[in-house]
């Protein structure tokens, strides 16, 4: 059975995706902020504010899982919550000027990591892997497609 063995092409990609995690989290951490909280925050736009649903789609959350993010936020002053002047059931998430002064400054250590991430690897190599690795996304969503379907 090839797909688990040690050098599978499977394998290898979690291990890198769990490294590049971790060292994502240590990054976060004297910040005080989860990846999922500053993925979110780097996804949103600086000068108009999203609903709750808009940021859980963008993110992949329940609204209940939303909810507690953005309290958690909320009370490290990152976002902050207003009114829809269009749905006054709804509400508009919007960074704050903390919050997007931390993204600012997160993502200048990114970018670093980003730079080192690929250090020694060509440029026509780093273009087969991105190419390689969607097709695998692709195909990845193909098959969770057909799971969907089965059930």
């Amino acid at each position: 059975m090839t797909s688990c063995r040690e050098d599978s092409l499977g394998r290898q990609i979690y291990f890198t995706s769990q490294e590049m995690r971790n060292f994502a989290e240590k990054v976060l951490k004297p910040f005080d902020l989860t990846l999922e909280q500053f993925h979110l925050m780097k996804n949103m736009p600086a000068d108009s504010g999203l609903t709750q649903r808009e940021i859980g789609e963008i993110s992949g959350k329940t609204a209940a899982n939303m909810t507690r993010m953005l309290d958690r936020m909320e009370t490290k002053d990152l976002v902050v919550r207003r009114e829809s002047p269009d749905d006054r059931r709804a509400s508009l998430v919007f960074l704050t000027d903390k919050g997007r002064s931390l993204v600012e400054e997160v993502i200048g250590g990114f970018e670093k990591f980003s730079a080192r991430l690929v250090q020694d690897v060509s440029e026509k190599e780093q273009q087969v892997v991105r190419s390689a690795l969607k097709k695998i996304t692709e195909n990845v969503q193909k098959m969770s497609e057909e799971l969907d379907n089965k059930s």
